[in-house]
């Protein structure tokens, strides 16, 4: 199947696992998962595509109005009220939001993904001067900013933070768990 980026393949995944149908093999035209590969996407008048495993992370989460979600990732999910104020915390199958390079040790199918969390305590000058260094992936050490790797998490917040996924804004969370899918996915580059 063609998606046209990461949000569209989002989109389908989290209605085929919820549907219980199998994975096809996918390519992304656009992609910002496919920056960790040095690409920017499929490239699909090639003859010479490469089919790899990735990794998934399906997240479930219970909204503001206490409904139960699931969703599935293939790059990223971010949970933040404001860039400036309050804690951050993303959960990467790649290193890369956008053109930041949230978690330079990320690989997208090494069986774990990489969680980062910007504490609350963290100032808005400091999140200015980490910001500028996020796109070459320069802004860690920071004693507010802290990374490690798992294959499941679960969090709660009485914050209410807005959960994104690969660019898709969804709802305030109060509930959240990450579970880690190896080589769930085949996707074409």
């Amino acid at each position: 199947m063609i998606c046209q980026d990461d949000a569209a393949a989002s989109r389908l995944l989290t209605g085929l696992i919820s549907e219980s149908k199998h994975f096809p093999i996918i390519a992304i035209k656009s992609s910002k998962l496919a920056r960790a590969l040095g690409t920017n996407g499929a490239q699909l008048d090639s003859k010479s595509m490469r089919a790899l495993p990735f990794d998934l992370i399906k997240i479930d989460f219970t909204n503001s109005s206490n409904e139960k979600v699931m969703v599935i990732a293939i790059g990223y999910a971010l949970l933040r009220n404001s860039w400036w104020r309050g804690e951050i915390t993303a959960v990467l199958n790649t290193s890369f939001i956008g053109d930041w390079d949230c978690a330079p040790r990320s690989h997208p199918n090494d069986g774990k993904f990489d969680v980062v969390t910007v504490g609350s305590q963290m100032r808005p000058m400091q999140r200015l001067i980490a910001s500028r260094r996020l796109r070459l992936g320069t802004h860690l050490p920071h004693p507010q900013i802290s990374t490690h790797q798992a294959t499941s998490l679960e969090l709660s917040s009485n914050a209410l933070p807005n959960l994104f996924v690969d660019g898709q804004r969804f709802a305030k969370v109060s509930q959240i768990s990450f579970t880690l899918l190896p080589d769930a996915v085949t996707l074409c580059w």
